[in-house]
């Protein structure tokens, strides 16, 4: 999988800086969010990403129609508002099995050193492409990732694949029981994942090469995500309050206090 990301960093150079500045930027921000005050925002930023989820779902199912792409956005960003514990659950499971599956299958990668667009002259590599052009490519690209996932998980041995599943599950589990710290740990390894990946999409638009540096430089980064994912849930479970529930009325403990202000006030 490291060599098509090697080979879109190549091709993203090319790219209009719209498609690299814009996502870059968001989700940095959306990232920053995330990582400091997921579980104070938890409905709007699971909306958010319920959209954005569904969004580039869709744009993965049916190519560029906006219009399925728009109603799968609407369906996750409802199922985010109406349904939060669930949704932060399915989340968490989703990065612990996406994190799982990138260690189990890194002893089984067998990717080849070719890129996607490998075969185009000097001259072309020079061309700027349009947005309809670079958002196609990405495209591409995405789908390249999907696939290499896909034949990772069937190259797993049975044992690799139920650690994977295990994880996946029991993630899966701990949010469903213990919302409140699952939240906020969901949260920040969201932000922490977001915000490296907006940098390293704002360093590809300056002309840098990330991917080599992240794969060179593999174990730090993952320390250090590690480590703000540490230090968002602690911050998270500090400042950001639990969420209030309503008290029940008409219930046995309000009507003595009812009758007590009712006999007050005639003994006045």
């Amino acid at each position: 999988m490291i060599e098509i990301l090697k080979s879109f960093e190549q091709v993203a150079g090319r790219f209009s800086p719209m498609v690299l500045l814009v996502p870059g930027l968001a989700m940095v921000a959306l990232g920053l969010l995330a990582w400091l005050a997921g579980m104070c925002l938890r409905r709007p930023m699971l909306a958010i990403v319920g959209a954005a989820a569904g969004g580039i779902a869709g744009l993965l199912i049916d190519g560029q129609n906006p219009t399925f792409a728009g109603f799968a956005a609407g369906g996750g960003a409802v199922f985010g508002v109406i349904m939060p514990r669930l949704s932060t659950a399915v989340l968490l499971a989703v990065l612990g099995l996406s994190a799982a599956l990138v260690i189990a299958a890194g002893a089984h990668r067998a990717e080849g050193q070719k890129t996607l667009f490998g075969g185009q002259d000097s001259r072309r590599e020079e061309k700027r492409l349009t947005v309809q052009e670079s958002l196609h490519v990405t495209r591409t690209y995405a789908l390249s990732v999907v696939d290499r996932a896909k034949s990772a998980a069937r190259e797993l041995t049975l044992v690799e694949g139920g650690i994977v599943g295990a994880v996946g599950l029991g993630l899966l589990v701990l949010g469903l029981v213990f919302g409140r710290l699952a939240g906020a740990l969901t949260f920040s390894l969201l932000g922490a994942a977001l915000i490296f990946a907006g940098l390293t999409t704002l360093l590809i638009f300056k002309g840098s090469a990330p991917i080599d540096l992240v794969q060179q430089q593999g174990a730090f980064c993952g320390l250090v995500l590690l480590g703000m994912a540490a230090f968002g849930t602690l911050e998270q479970l500090v400042l950001c309050p639990s969420p209030k529930r309503k008290p029940k009325t008409g219930s046995g403990r309000s009507r003595p206090k009812q009758k007590e202000s009712e006999h007050s006030w005639r003994s006045h």
